[in-house]
């Protein structure tokens, strides 16, 4: 032992004298319980391989979505080009030249 675990020592005997040594293990199991608790909501305690199967999961759904977003976006791109194509062939020009009423 070093002298700051001896010094610890003298600090908790006294506790463990006037309280009891039941109650101050009980207190340190405790925090002890309570940091695990907290580290295992956070997820920093998670085994690896649920870490691994939730990787492989969120991989697979985003793929899935990837693919149904590309499937719904096609007409909707189409569209776009078709207007792009038929806006850079002369539309504008023909718009500008419109009577306008005025």
């Amino acid at each position: 032992m070093n002298s700051s675990d001896v010094a610890n020592l003298e600090k908790i005997l006294p506790l463990a004298d006037k309280y009891g040594l039941a109650y101050i293990v009980a207190l340190i199991l405790l925090l002890i319980f309570l940091v695990l608790l907290r580290s295992i909501v956070k997820g920093n305690l998670v085994p690896r391989e649920l870490l691994e199967r939730a990787e492989e999961d969120r991989d697979r759904l985003q793929h899935i979505l990837d693919k149904e977003r590309s499937d719904f976006m096609a007409p909707t791109l189409e569209v776009l080009q078709r207007l792009k194509i038929d806006h850079t062939a002369g539309g504008v020009k023909e718009i500008n030249e419109e009577d306008r009423g005025g």
